[in-house]
């Protein structure tokens, strides 16, 4: 029996572009990253650097995330840098120090200047090791270069409090789950690296940080009907406009976070993120929630890099429509 499961987000198509790798010598060491430019991108679009986990890759979390497709509908560029290989020989960004904030800013310099980004929409995002890496962009970063941070699964070390003194104010948005058996959510001990905090006092650190006292509480809607609700807090200051956001995913893995069939989820991170660094400038446009009714007519089936391809069975694929609209969509064969 064939079954259909669907997902459907409608948005403009755009073309595809190729994503890499490509490489950067950043301090003699050349340097890998992924990078999807919209067709077409218009000049002073943002970017979104996202940041794997330990041991990962730009092509691993640019895999799961997935956000090459709200780039094609959202006009902005993508980029997937890889870290260095660490004591432990595997990859891991450096969150003691300067290197990878340099090579960062480097890489983002070029790329800027190359396809004619705006210096004032530069976002990071990341999972894992990766959010840790962003909370030490938004601590460290000595020339400001990015305008807000959205860690995921990830923990802000205590250190991170005391190494840097963080001068500018800065948007934080902050998932975690509270069953992330990686990185407690009431904080803890990581053996090699020292003491994390717990989600709701690095909420609170970049609250008072911000200067943050609007508050709003929500619950998003049980789309799955398993009872465990992300819990939503959001902060501002109502003068600068600084916002801090909290997403508490009850029960929720140290996973990207996602909704079915791709996860488990009462929402798709990377579309929470993108809202979250859009909201912060307002200039482009966000994926519509309405339902088209209008027929349309299949055009291209690409899969998640947005690389084209044919119906199969049992795989996450884009299906592009001649309306303007995709659907993500999967074929369970049984």
């Amino acid at each position: 029996m064939k079954k259909l499961i669907f997902i459907l987000i409608f948005i403009p198509t755009i073309g595809i572009s190729q994503n890499g790798p490509f490489y950067f010598t950043h301090n003699n060491i050349q340097r890998e990253y992924y990078l999807h430019i919209p067709n077409n991108l218009p000049a002073n679009s943002p970017i979104v650097y996202v940041l794997h986990g330990w041991g990962g890759n730009g092509y691993s979390i640019m895999s799961t995330s997935a956000f090459n497709i709200l780039a094609d509908q959202n006009n902005f560029a993508v980029c997937y840098p890889t870290a260095l290989n660490g004591s432990s020989g595997l990859t891991e960004w450096d969150v003691y120090g300067l290197s990878d904030l340099n090579f960062l800013k480097e890489l983002n310099d070029s790329l800027s200047l190359t396809h004619q980004l705006d210096i004032n929409k530069v976002f990071a995002t990341g999972f894992s090791w990766g959010g840790e890496m962003c909370y030490h962009i938004a601590t460290c970063q000595q020339s400001n270069i990015f305008a807000a941070i959205a860690p995921l699964g990830g923990a802000m070390w205590d250190f991170m409090t005391i190494n840097c003194i963080t001068t500018t104010n800065i948007p934080v948005f902050i998932l975690n789950g509270t069953n992330d058996n990686e990185f407690n959510y009431n904080g803890g001990y990581y053996p090699g690296v020292g003491y994390y905090l717990p989600v709701d006092s690095t909420v609170s650190y970049w609250k008072n940080h911000n200067s943050c006292s609007f508050e709003t509480t929500y619950t998003l809607p049980d789309i799955n009907n398993d009872n465990n609700l992300t819990e939503v807090r959001k902060y501002k200051n109502a003068i600068t406009g600084n916002q801090v956001w909290l997403y508490k995913v009850n029960n929720g893995l140290h996973e990207w976070f996602d909704i079915a069939p791709w996860g488990s989820d009462d929402f798709w991170a990377s579309e929470e993120i993108w809202n979250f660094f859009n909201q912060i400038n307002n200039n482009t446009t966000s994926i519509s929630e309405e339902l088209n009714p209008q027929k349309k007519k299949l055009i291209k089936i690409t899969d998640l890099l947005g690389r084209e391809t044919s119906s199969k069975p049992n795989t996450p694929l884009i299906y592009i429509y001649d309306n303007n609209t995709i659907e993500r969509k999967i074929i369970i064969n049984k």
